[in-house]
């Protein structure tokens, strides 16, 4: 998927959960390649980086998103920032450009759509990515614990945060 233009780029978007992770795969911030979320069991450290290893083996990407835990608003377990910094080593291997971006920042670039909350972005992602209305879990209630499928658009966020970042930078060149 190595592209020339800087707006087709394709790009792994990863955000660790309890039980694995979630990916989205984009090319460009229009096109929805592949997503979805990956379950481990045990020694989910080196499983999730050898799933992440093969998505970028498969799908020959441009870059890694993922979450910088170190910002404002994140609370990412020492376990999820291991395994962050693990990818970041990865991709560093495979001579693959690494990004990251606060949780923060992925609010900021949704607010301009009145998004201010995880549900509302994913609505608005939905809205974007019509092969994702499916997957819009119903809005969770106070008693209810987050539903996995909710990571999916976590991951997407991520991509499309990095899709708006590099077109106002080459807006502004």
């Amino acid at each position: 998927m190595k592209h020339a233009s800087q707006d087709q780029q394709g790009v792994l978007a990863v955000d660790p959960i309890t039980r694995g992770f979630a990916f989205a795969i984009m090319e460009g911030s229009d096109v929805l390649v592949d997503s979805g979320i990956k379950h481990v069991r045990q020694d989910k450290h080196t499983r999730c980086l050898k799933r992440i290893a093969e998505l970028l083996e498969h799908y020959q990407l441009d870059a890694v998103i993922v979450e910088d835990y170190t910002g404002k608003g994140s609370r990412r377990c020492l376990r999820v920032q291991r395994l962050i910094r693990a990818i970041d080593n990865l991709a560093a291997q495979r001579r693959i450009a690494t990004y990251s971006f606060s949780r923060e920042k992925v609010r900021n670039t949704f607010s301009r759509f009145g998004a201010v909350n995880r549900y509302e972005i994913a609505t608005v992602i939905a809205d974007h990515l019509p092969q994702l209305a499916p997957r819009l879990p119903p809005p969770r209630k106070l008693w209810m614990t987050e539903d996995d499928r909710m990571s999916i658009f976590d991951a997407v966020a991520l991509a499309l945060t990095f899709f708006h970042f590099k077109n106002k930078h080459k807006r502004a060149a």
